[in-house]
């Protein structure tokens, strides 16, 4: 989980051309601020990083070029304005940094990583209609916990793990997450998730576990389908948002034919989508299922992924793209 937790993408920004033009007047940027490299968490979100982003480039950025950072009370960049994008895409907020990454560079489902990942940052006109409008630490940090009640629902039935949280404790969590410490995150998680004994599991043997078993586990996958975009290139070389089938239903950690057998990855995506004999050698060579930008054997049991490449709010997101 600590390998997991330490997984990260160089990010490298550039200001938008039209937003440096409003802001400086002028594309070209003062010397040294043509462009911005950063380390996100791939467990992390985008709210949480636009601050350093505002204080370490583009404030210094304005007062060398002589332009004061607050004008008649308000700020000239506000951090609510800012919003990135890749390719045209503008990027969802409130998914995780690592989940973007899976679903819109197409070379991770071939091993070839894009990195750094080149971003372009804007600080005006926010596309209203594409992304949920003013993203700010707190309102990730609001989000973030009805993720976590959310996915405590579908593994016990009930969100009273998360509710019984003191306030302290809440906010210790959220602290470890935009914080990126793994010591204050996981003594919190582990309330809310306790561990539970795999070979126990494996053998079907519920007794002997240290805690009891999950009903289900929260998974949403993300099916990349065919087609094309708008402007007519496609889909196997950029993906877009629009082009992802989204389902999410709770799966069960053992198959519902046997009681005794554990739920693998095919199983879980035939229960999502309703696909007939997923393990066929023509589905395994056209598609691939991505969990933390791995590889995820299509054989491999969902309650081992869930209890090792979990995402910070206790889903599993499973991004399926095609291999050609």
């Amino acid at each position: 989980m600590q390998r997991v937790w330490k997984g990260m993408i160089p990010i490298e920004l550039q200001l938008a051309s039209a937003d440096a033009i409003e802001l400086l007047a002028s594309a070209v940027l003062p010397e040294p601020f043509q462009t911005f490299y950063m380390l996100i968490p791939r467990v992390s979100y985008l709210p949480f990083v636009t601050s350093r982003v505002k204080e370490r480039w583009l404030d210094p950025m304005l007062a060398l070029s002589g332009i004061r950072a607050v004008g008649d009370g308000q700020a000239i960049i506000k951090e609510s304005d800012i919003w990135f994008e890749y390719n045209g895409q503008p990027l969802k907020w409130h998914y995780p940094v690592g989940l973007l990454y899976d679903m819109l560079v197409s070379d991770v489902a071939k091993g070839e990583a894009e990195l750094p990942w080149s971003l372009t940052l804007h600080v005006r006109k926010f596309p209203v209609g594409k992304l949920v409008p003013s993203p700010s630490t707190q309102a990730m940090r609001d989000m973030f916990m009805a993720m976590i009640k959310e996915a405590d629902f579908i593994r016990n039935g009930s969100t009273k793990r998360v509710m019984d949280l003191a306030r302290s404790d809440q906010m210790q969590l959220l602290d470890g997450l935009e914080s990126h410490s793994y010591e204050k995150y996981f003594a919190i998680h582990s309330i809310i998730v306790p561990a539970h004994d795999s070979k126990a599991l494996a053998s079907s043997s519920s007794t002997k576990t240290k805690s009891p078993m999950p009903k289900a586990i929260p998974v949403r996958f993300y099916m990349l389908t065919a087609g094309a975009n708008e402007d007519g290139r496609d889909a196997s070389t950029q993906a877009d948002f629009s082009q992802f089938h989204i389902s999410q239903i709770p799966v069960p950690l053992f198959k519902e034919t046997s009681g005794t057998e554990q739920t693998t990855v095919a199983d879980a995506f035939r229960l999502c989508y309703e696909i007939s004999d997923p393990m066929s050698s023509a589905f395994v060579a056209n598609c691939t299922c991505l969990c933390q930008g791995i590889k995820a054997p299509w054989e491999s049991p969902i309650a081992w992924l869930a209890d090792n490449l979990f995402y910070a709010d206790c889903f599993l997101h499973l991004v399926v793209v095609g291999n050609s």
